[in-house]
């Protein structure tokens, strides 16, 4: 049995509430962490991830900190329409934050989650990925594709 650790949390706790929130309301949308397993299934594909983390210090000469995460979700489309309706869906499904959650797993496989605070998204960018190439030469995962920048923090000091 293992727990993951912060930056394993925070992913799946969003790739939980995504799914959920696809489930929902749309059909057939996979919600991914794996970027090179896009590549490897149909569109849609939404693949969540946390890229550069900053710490800062809550206090001079003490070593807990604040977390502050960039969360990266790229949204991977079949049509220019569906990028800017998934991309716009989701923007409003992240404004509000997410439930924090911990995971616990047990050979691979989540055993238990427990909610443990939440996911607040300070800022949020939208940059559409453009390989400057004929849409023909791409990979069909490239060609209708936005990727979804936001600023996160837990809300909590880390010890």
């Amino acid at each position: 049995m293992g727990t993951y650790r912060y930056t394993r949390n925070i992913e799946a706790s969003i790739i939980d509430a995504l799914t959920a929130n696809f489930t929902a309301d749309w059909s057939n949308i996979n919600v991914e962490k794996t970027f090179a397993r896009v590549y490897e299934i149909s569109l849609p594909t939404i693949c969540v991830r946390v890229g550069t983390t900053r710490h800062d210090p809550v206090e001079i000469g003490d070593n807990n900190t604040w977390r502050h995460a960039q969360l990266l979700i790229d949204v991977f489309a079949s049509s220019d329409g569906q990028k800017l309706d998934l991309t716009d869906y989701i923007i409003k499904k992240i404004k509000n934050g997410f439930v924090y959650y911990d995971y616990v797993i047990t050979n691979g496989v989540v055993d238990t989650k427990t909610a443990n605070g939440r996911i607040r998204v300070n800022s949020m960018d939208v940059t559409p990925v453009n390989f400057n190439d004929d849409r023909n030469n791409l990979d069909v995962h490239d060609r209708d594709r936005n990727l979804i920048t936001c600023d996160i923090t837990l809300g909590k000091v880390e010890a």
